[in-house]
């Protein structure tokens, strides 16, 4: 197992608390996103139907977990500075950032982004 993909093992555990271990599938995906920028996001689904996420940016582990979604799926940072939201439908997905505190608009960080 990579350091990376155990980094994100362990952040998702801690999402889920005490989940068995083998009650979890994983998936490991690396999306290409405008600018030819690389961002690995590993998906974390539990038997019971929740799910968990961790992508690193910039080179911070950001830990994520799955909320309501109106079409496809949304992701939601836990305890970072600010919130970090990870949409996708199919191979496609979003990344944007808002500040803590902030009336602001989500700032895009990344758009255009796809996986295969």
């Amino acid at each position: 197992m990579t350091m990376s993909r155990t980094v994100c093992l362990m952040a998702a555990m801690s999402l889920y608390g005490t989940a068995a271990l083998a009650e979890i599938d994983i998936l490991s995906v690396s999306f290409d996103c405008e600018n030819n920028t690389q961002v690995p996001i590993s998906y974390f689904n539990a038997a019971d139907g929740t799910g968990a996420a961790a992508m690193v940016l910039e080179d911070q582990l950001i830990a994520m977990k799955q909320v309501e979604s109106g079409s496809g799926v949304r992701y939601e940072s836990v305890g970072a500075a600010g919130t970090y939201t990870l949409r996708s439908k199919g191979w496609e997905a979003t990344i944007t950032h808002q500040a803590d505190g902030s009336t602001a608009p989500e700032r895009v960080l990344f758009k255009d982004c796809t996986s295969r």
